[in-house]
């Protein structure tokens, strides 16, 4: 039995708690074909429970029917988890899922949004609601997309407690009613495109689209888009996968993100289905994919980029392509309450911060070649942090030899948590952005939250929005010396940057708050949809 499971089940059914739930009389009710759900359910550990062919006439004492509108299989704690949830008040209780004979396809169901699930357990209260209402009060189907919208306690379990040994279609995603957003995202972690992807999700909630990301294995930010509202389906090929095909020409909308999902631009380059392409790329990113960039874009497609940056990096191939402004939007982390991240070893001095990767196109080195250059009693009144993931050993090496060099001033830190973040950038006098090639640095516009001036290379996207000296500065040609120039003029002046604050604020306000993004992502769909309907006509 235990080896008939998913890897994912298998490692979620090794942490899974004892539920004692044998009180709890439940009804199993899967009229059509059956045969894998009724093998499974002579292997649960909850035992009390009767298979049924037929809703009339429930004995006395039930708690509660699962209906199955479709044969699958169950792991063996099914159905204590669906008794463990009617007996903590739910009246409606649906899961998460697996997919495919591997079953390396996951469905992760948003904790309001059960639509296109195909097994549920439904109080028996809520059960005789469904069916005095339904036009067939004996089908599954209609009966749970009728529990999910009249439940009045609903409960997610986000648990992959069912199996069905096909690919999932767009019915076990979306209602059958209503419009369909697909998000396309080639990773699903911690990094600045799929962060800023999660922004899409409320505002199209708010258009009134239900929405699906398809990405691949969780690497940290999945989560991010089930609590904002959105379905998760993963698969180990998403860019590649026929699934992807199927799902997005039965949406009503497809954003795909960055240039990596080129190949789901080719796919999808006249398809009957609008497509958002949002670039967030650098020059470097084209290295490998520029020669699939299609030559020329039907009308269901419209591009769009994070910036002048993010827009000169697509112009390089293709000088052509027609390219609209949307810039992400952050949160305003201002107004969070977060733990405080303690930088007394900057020793009350104004702290310079620099957050990214260790490699070439960020630029570490000129930083520290910048800080080498201030003059001796300037680089004394500050204090300089590096923070980020030494993946080129070089640079990493000439930031702890600056360190050593200056052990009052100049400090590295692997990694720091969001919430350390927030509380360093409430506390920073500036940020640092040193990179060679940047579309939009995130950590800049954190900066810019809480009123904190940056001072940016020119070939960062950040660099076309900034007005100099006014809510910071922007050096050119990768020059140390430029750099140390500006840092000079915050350091030699104590109260500037704290005067610069509410301009910095007024610019994260303009172009990267959630109404800024919100609207100009309205803007931009609008405008793709117009032009697609003008294509049909």
């Amino acid at each position: 039995m235990y080896s008939s499971y998913s890897q994912f089940q298998q490692f979620q059914l090794a942490s899974q708690p004892y539920q004692d739930t044998q009180r709890t009389w439940l009804a199993v009710y899967a009229p059509g074909r059956c045969t894998a759900l009724a093998y499974s359910m002579e292997l649960q550990l909850h035992r009390k429970f009767r298979l049924t062919d037929s809703l009339d006439a429930l004995p006395d004492g039930l708690d509660g029917v699962v209906l199955a509108a479709e044969d699958g299989e169950c792991l063996s704690t099914t159905l204590s988890y669906f008794a463990a949830a009617l007996q903590g008040g739910a009246d409606f209780a649906f899961c998460d899922a697996v997919f495919g004979f591997e079953g390396d396809t996951l469905v992760y169901r948003a904790a309001d949004r059960p639509q296109g699930c195909k097994c549920a357990v439904l109080s028996r209260e809520l059960l005789q609601r469904c069916r005095a209402a339904a036009r067939d009060p004996d089908d599954p189907a209609s009966l749970l997309c009728l529990a999910a919208g009249l439940a009045r306690h609903p409960v997610h379990i986000p648990q992959a407690l069912l199996r069905y040994r096909r690919q999932p279609h767009a019915g076990d995603i979306f209602s059958a009613h209503g419009k369909r957003a697909l998000l396309l995202s080639h990773v699903l972690d911690m990094t600045g495109a799929p962060i800023v992807l999660v922004s899409a999700v409320p505002v199209l909630l708010q258009m009134g689209y239900e929405v699906a990301v398809l990405g691949p294995g969780d690497s940290g930010s999945l989560g991010l888009f089930v609590e904002a509202g959105a379905t998760a389906v993963t698969h180990p090929d998403c860019v590649n996968s026929s699934m992807l095909w199927d799902l997005a020409i039965s949406s009503d909308l497809v954003i795909a993100n960055t240039i990596v999902e080129v190949k789901a631009i080719r796919a999808l380059n006249g398809a009957p289905v609008p497509v958002l392409w949002w670039l967030h790329d650098a020059f470097v990113g084209y290295g490998y994919l520029s020669h699939l960039i299609p030559r020329t874009l039907e009308r269901n497609i419209r591009v769009c980029a994070v910036g002048s940056h993010a827009t000169a990096a697509m112009h390089t191939h293709r000088p052509d392509f027609e390219i609209g402004q949307l810039v992400y939007g952050l949160p305003d982390y201002a107004q969070d309450t977060f733990s405080p991240y303690d930088i007394g070893y900057a020793g009350g001095l104004p702290l310079f911060v620099s957050v990214g990767a260790f490699e070439m196109r960020k630029g570490q080195d000129v930083l520290v070649e910048a800080i080498r250059l201030l003059p001796a009693s300037t680089r004394a009144k500050a204090a300089f942090l590096f923070v980020g993931k030494g993946a080129d050993k070089r640079l990493l090496a000439q930031v702890r030899q600056l360190a050593e060099e200056y052990p009052r001033n100049v400090f590295y830190v692997e990694r720091l948590t969001r919430d350390e973040i927030k509380s360093l950038m409430d506390q920073c006098a500036c940020t640092v952005c040193s990179s060679r090639d940047d579309p939009m640095p995130t950590f800049v516009t954190e900066g810019l939250i809480f009123g904190k001036p940056g001072i940016v290379s020119e070939h960062t996207g950040t660099a076309g929005l900034i007005t100099e000296g006014v809510d910071g500065f922007v050096y050119h040609s990768d020059s140390p010396s430029q750099l140390a120039e500006a840092m000079a003029k915050l350091i030699d002046h104590p109260g500037l940057a704290a005067r610069m604050a509410p301009a910095c604020r007024a610019l994260y306000q303009r172009y990267y708050s959630k109404q800024a993004f919100a609207d100009t992502l309205r803007e931009q769909i609008q405008a793709l949809l117009a032009q697609t309907s003008e294509n049909e006509a």
